[in-house]
This record gives structure tokens, C-alpha cells and sequence, in this order.
């Protein structure tokens, strides 16, 4: 039976169901937030006027976001420090070839293509950076 029906694709332009997801997730984070400065920014005493006793302390108004921002800011500088310390040295023969490096064959057919190989590197460095007369 032949269908007319297209099939469905991942696409990330909105749905119907993401946009009203996102509006939901939009107007959350601005009610958070407005909830967040009236808490920081009110004296507690009309706060507990109004009945709202449990509260953390204005503290912790102050706390988490400065721990929050020096978090990333430590992710930041951590995570490419550990990166370059993961690579090896310049000098090291693990830059230059792998346990899965494929060696070059010679043997072409006539107007064939050659098998999928590594290059040697200094044949790369011979093709690049010297003249054809310095090869000889």
C-alpha cells in the first residue's frame, strides 16, 4: 500500500509542541527571575508581612551568582589547561603516526587511483616546502 504521507524529518524549526514548549520555558525563566530580584531587593520585614517567613537568607542572593560566574570562569580556563596537557609534546612519535595508520603501496595499475594511505611526513614535507631542483 502506497502511502501519500511524507516521512518525518528532524528539523529544528519550531513545532506547534517546541514553540509552546519554549513560550512555557520563557515565561518560567522571566517569572524566576522577577521572583528572584523581588526576593533579593525587598526588605524581609514586608516580606514577612506578607506572610512569606520561609525564606533563605539575602545571603545567598549575593552567593550563588558570584559562584555560579567564577564556576565558569574556572571551567573556562581548566578545560582547555587540561586539554593541552592531555597532547603530547612536538617531538613525540605519537603525533606523527598512530596503530591505525595505513602504509603507502606503490603498486598502481595503470591510470588507477592508489589506495587510501597515510602520507609520510616527509614526503608531505619534500612536496611542500622544497623545489623541484633541491629534490635530486
Amino acid at each position: 500500500m502506497i502511502t501519500s504521507e511524507t516521512p518525518r524529518q528532524n528539523t529544528p524549526s519550531p513545532t506547534e509542541s517546541r514553540a509552546n514548549y519554549g513560550f512555557a520555558l520563557y515565561l518560567a525563566s522571566k517569572t524566576a527571575f522577577v521572583v528572584y530580584l523581588a526576593w533579593a531587593f525587598i526588605p524581609s520585614h514586608w516580606l514577612e508581612y506578607i506572610g512569606l517567613t520561609y525564606l533563605p537568607q539575602k545571603y545567598w542572593a549575593i552567593t550563588i551568582p558570584v559562584w555560579v560566574c567564577c564556576v565558569i570562569v574556572v571551567i573556562t580556563l581548566l578545560y582547555p589547561a587540561i586539554n593541552m596537557l592531555l597532547v603530547p609534546p612536538m617531538n613525540d612519535p605519537r603525533i606523527l603516526t598512530d596503530s591505525y595508520a595505513r602504509e603507502t603501496i606503490n603498486e598502481v595499475r595503470p591510470g588507477g587511483i592508489p589506495t587510501v594511505s597515510d602520507l609520510d611526513l616527509s614526503e608531505v614535507c619534500k612536496t611542500l616546502y622544497l623545489d623541484s631542483k633541491d629534490i635530486s
